[in-house]
């Protein structure tokens, strides 16, 4: 088949560096609410290689630096994993899926709530759209892009300025949302809300934060 320009929803995970296991939690939530989401092929490079089930899985994303990429079926063409190794990053991780389904897919959205663990404190599905499908391989940038990327070396910026199709709150947000799941009206408060505009990285971040989801200056300085 010819490549052609799709739509692509892109969920992702976000929570606190050593979050138990997201390779058990994917292969059940997959198995119950998305079966294209349980992985076929893998690796920390293109193109994947790696087959198996759940326990090669398991122990390709305890080697993975910095990331073990993933594909499903048909219409999950991606997925990500942060490092089961862990690079020597800040506190967060990021876990996600790419996959051509429409935001309002209820099954998409059983499965992301499935996946969240104790340690997730936020999920948001968005959408790229223009992205390239070449047989069952994405390529981008999308021509309109999805929602930023908030963790940049694993540093919590904070909620984006703009509202995701729709995304979920852990504890530490939803007491300051007052709510756990978010599908259209009013966005949160500002305070909550990175300040991606800034010219100075270290300005970036939003100044309300959970504790201790962004490094200090001095642990940046020591790498730490």
């Amino acid at each position: 088949m010819a490549e052609r320009k799709v739509d692509v929803l892109v969920v992702r995970w976000y929570e606190r560096r050593g979050a138990p296991d997201i390779v058990g939690r994917w292969f059940d939530a997959a198995q119950e609410h998305l079966p294209e989401a349980v992985p076929v092929r893998f690796g920390d490079y293109e193109p994947l290689r790696g087959r198996g089930g759940r326990a090669e899985v398991q122990a390709a994303w305890a080697r993975a630096d910095p990331l073990l990429f993933l594909t499903g079926t048909a219409p999950v063409y991606h997925a990500s994993f942060d490092a089961g190794a862990g690079a020597r990053l800040g506190p967060v991780m990021a876990h996600s899926m790419q996959a051509e389904l429409d935001p309002g897919d209820e099954r998409v959205r059983r499965f992301a709530l499935a996946v969240t663990g104790a340690d997730t404190f936020y999920v948001s599905a968005s959408v790229g759209g223009g992205m390239t499908l070449d047989r069952k391989t994405l390529w981008g940038p999308a021509e309109r892009p999805e929602e930023p990327y908030l963790a940049p070396l694993g540093d919590w910026l904070g909620l984006p300025p703009e509202p995701p199709a729709w995304c979920w709150f852990g504890p530490a947000y939803a007491r300051k949302t007052r709510t756990e799941f978010y599908a259209g009206g009013p966005w949160v408060p500002e305070r909550l809300r990175a300040r991606l505009g800034e010219a100075e990285p270290s300005r970036r971040h939003a100044p309300w934060l959970p504790r201790g989801l962004r490094r200090s200056p001095w642990q940046l300085l020591i790498r730490r």
